[in-house]
């Protein structure tokens, strides 16, 4: 219902799916690629694979940290678990996702990324993503009913995060001192991880995105924790 809502607010509809990471991947290619000339001949690719799995992450937090307040009626009317609501925006990015990557796929085929055994390593990647997503997703939301100036927080941290998530830029412009830090983003780790199989035909680091997934796993915990904890007092904080 959400998909079909949200199609009709716009006179293309379901093609806005490919369009926007279309209109972003023009933007940076001309701010990044053409104005300031950083890359090399595969970073049309490198910025095909950052920005269409960025902007999956992003919009599942933004669209998330609305999700309670929006779905405000049916939690005063209903006794329903208030995490279904990020949940249910979540999933939604997800079933659009999978649209946009079977894109990004044939777009990689097409440029000349011929599909290889590494290319099965994909799944895992995009299963570590939606791990990643769906604890800071769910923090967000959790808070934001409680803090509303999070509104304006979230989109500046999430613009920020695009930033030193390696998006439309390499480790190479980071000094060499300071590229410890990338290995703390898990954001650049799956970005990373991605253009290993799909674009450099090579292994991920599988020992860092052990430890990531470790990591994910504990602040999932936490979240679910807090959700249980705030449950009850969200219908009484929404009410105010």
């Amino acid at each position: 219902m959400g998909l079909k809502s949200e199609s009709r607010s716009t006179r293309l509809g379901y093609l806005w799916w490919l369009i926007e990471p279309a209109l972003h991947i023009a933007v940076y290619y001309l701010a990044f690629g053409v104005l300031l000339r950083h890359g090399d001949d595969d970073y049309i690719a490198f910025l095909l694979v950052g920005v269409v799995h960025w902007l999956w992450f992003s919009k599942s937090i933004m669209n998330a940290s609305q999700s309670i307040l929006v779905g405000r009626e049916l939690i005063l009317q209903l006794p329903l678990h208030t995490g279904i609501f990020p949940l249910a925006e979540i999933f939604r990015d997800l079933l659009k996702q999978l649209v946009v990557v079977a894109v990004l796929l044939l777009s990689l085929r097409l440029m000349g990324y011929l599909p290889s055994a590494f290319w099965l390593y994909y799944p895992v990647i995009f299963a570590l993503q939606v791990l990643l997503t769906l604890p800071c997703a769910g923090l967000v939301a959790a808070l934001t009913p409680y803090m509303p100036d999070l509104r304006v927080i979230v989109p500046a941290c999430l613009q920020l995060g695009m930033f030193v998530s390696g998006v439309f830029f390499g480790r190479d412009l980071i000094p060499a001192e300071y590229q410890w830090l990338l290995h703390l983003n898990p954001a650049y780790l799956l970005l990373e991880s991605y253009r290993d199989i799909l674009i450099r035909e090579q292994q991920p680091a599988w020992g860092m995105l052990g430890q990531m997934t470790l990591g994910l796993m504990l602040f999932s915990a936490l979240v679910i924790v807090l959700f249980s904890r705030l449950n009850r007092h969200f219908a009484r904080i929404i009410q105010d």
